[in-house]
């Protein structure tokens, strides 16, 4: 492989080692971000709210905590009880911590949240997906290296080729 052919080469892998990971981040992890969030005041009075039917949603709150946090009661259309489910760990997005995921069913979710001391609010938020908000990073990273690398290798040897002959 001459010198030229190795330049490009290594200016080829070295530009998608740069624009890969960002569209990686920006497509995996940055999404993750964003809760699409309805905000449910907390008085013990019921309040519907329109979800993306079949979708995955949690329960938020402005908290470092899932002591003494506020609860919830949601039901579906027909009025029957929605489950809600712990999660294991504490995650955190736009400062609130996830208290409870649940399914949204049909789509149609009305919440019920009794008043309590410190909080005046939770939200009905996505629940971020761990997996690709990881794989967006670590793909990223990996990418970068693998690709990187190499095209940092065919450069320096296409550089130092065309030093030699010149």
């Amino acid at each position: 492989m001459n010198s030229t052919t190795k330049l490009r080469a290594g200016a080829a892998l070295l530009l998608a080692a740069v624009v890969v990971p960002i569209l990686l981040v920006l497509t995996l992890t940055l999404p993750q971000f964003r809760l699409d969030a309805q905000s449910i005041p907390l008085d013990g009075a019921p309040h519907a709210v329109e979800l993306p039917a079949g979708a995955e949603y949690a329960v938020l709150a402005a908290t470092r905590t899932k002591e003494g946090a506020p609860s919830c009661v949601l039901t579906g259309p027909d009025g029957a009880p929605i489950p809600l489910r712990e999660v294991s760990g504490g995650v955190t997005v736009e400062n609130r911590m996830v208290l409870r995921v649940f399914d949204t069913g049909s789509g149609v979710v009305t919440a019920a949240c009794p008043p309590t001391p410190g909080y005046t609010e939770v939200v009905l938020g996505k629940r971020p997906d761990m997996t690709r908000l990881l794989g967006g990073i670590f793909g990223a990273f990996g990418f970068a290296l693998l690709v990187g690398g190499p095209g940092l290798v065919l450069v320096v040897g296409g550089l130092r080729g065309r030093s030699r002959t010149a």
